[in-house]
């Protein structure tokens, strides 16, 4: 990647400003504004529904990844009025591999509430196991792209030293592995609620407690419902929770291949360098960051809990 050049917002640009950027080309206006407007229309409905379904889990996560995203492809615009300019640069860089993680932590999250709601017997882990897990390497694979991102974006050698774009192809690398395996363990619980195999062992210990919890009410209350009558509303309601959670864990799942989908990029486009194939032509930024982001984020907007699960009377998690 070039020396970034020192210069203010008063620098003129000329024909030849392109080759001598950060970029290595001038980003498209037009392109990047066509992106602010998606994820702010995208932004706004997630606020929306994340009030009016009391799902709250959204501003932490969804609001916050999309927020990074505006401001990535805002500095990009800037970027487009006076590609020499050094913070533009340094913004997007920093918010466009930060913003992802976010869209990851809503994901690991909604499988918990999912686990909770059809039954840990059918999941490897329990719902608390799967949060802790998972946003505990979302937290790492952020504080690595971070690290990485911010050394290599505000070095002034060119090109770039290794360590730092080391570090932060090693936390994209760690985020896509994990993103990868919870994929993998979001389908094997789906499959196996939906056809009814649960693991085993974990079904034995969870049956004994429900036999438990049930005397334990039923002794409190007095009286014993007809076991029959109360099989048969168990498995109804069970069977709209499954269908209910089939639609959202479709939105998961298509985010989470776009999320997948993009570390593979952003990998191969550190492994190349700063002076790289993929890095200094922008149609793969936007075909393969900025489409894939904006799929992930619309995925859940579509798929949103609220539109296909009972309507929530609290705050409560998720």
């Amino acid at each position: 990647m070039p020396q970034l050049p020192i210069l203010t917002s008063s620098t003129t640009m000329s024909d030849d400003t392109a080759d001598v950027s950060s970029y290595g080309y001038t980003p498209t206006a037009w392109v990047t504004l066509t992106f602010i407007c998606l994820f702010s229309v995208s932004d706004v409905v997630h606020v929306a529904q994340g009030f009016f379904y009391k799902y709250y889990i959204v501003f932490p996560t969804l609001v916050i990844g999309c927020t990074l995203e505006i401001i990535g492809w805002a500095a990009r615009y800037w970027s487009s009025q006076n590609v020499l300019l050094r913070e533009p640069f340094l913004m997007q860089i920093i918010t466009l591999i930060f913003a992802p993680v976010f869209f990851s932590a809503y994901c690991y999250t909604i499988l918990g509430v999912a686990i909770r709601a059809l039954g840990p017997q059918y999941s490897l882990l329990s719902p608390k196991w799967y949060i802790a897990v998972f946003v505990s390497c979302d937290l790492i694979s952020l504080i690595l792209q971070a690290i990485g991102g911010g050394w290599a974006a505000s070095t002034d050698v060119s090109p770039v030293p290794h360590a730092p774009t080391n570090i932060m192809v090693g936390g994209i690398i760690f985020q896509l592995v994990t993103m990868i395996i919870f994929s993998c363990l979001a389908a094997d619980f789906m499959w196996r609620a939906h056809t009814k195999k649960p693991i085993k062992r974990r079904a034995a210990a969870i049956q004994q407690q429900e036999i438990e919890l049930a005397d334990a009410e039923a002794a409190q209350k007095g009286s014993l419902r007809d076991s029959r009558a109360s099989s048969v509303e168990d498995t109804a309601v069970r069977q709209r929770q499954v269908r209910g959670w089939w639609f959202v864990m479709l939105g998961v799942a298509i985010c989470s291949i776009c999320i997948i989908l993009r570390g593979f990029y952003r990998s191969v486009e550190l492994v190349q360098g700063w002076d790289g194939y993929l890095i200094e032509h922008e149609v793969y930024q936007d075909v393969l960051d900025g489409i894939p982001m904006i799929i992930a984020i619309a995925s859940v907007n579509i798929f949103h809990p609220g539109f296909f699960l009972p309507r929530r009377q609290g705050w409560k998690n998720p």
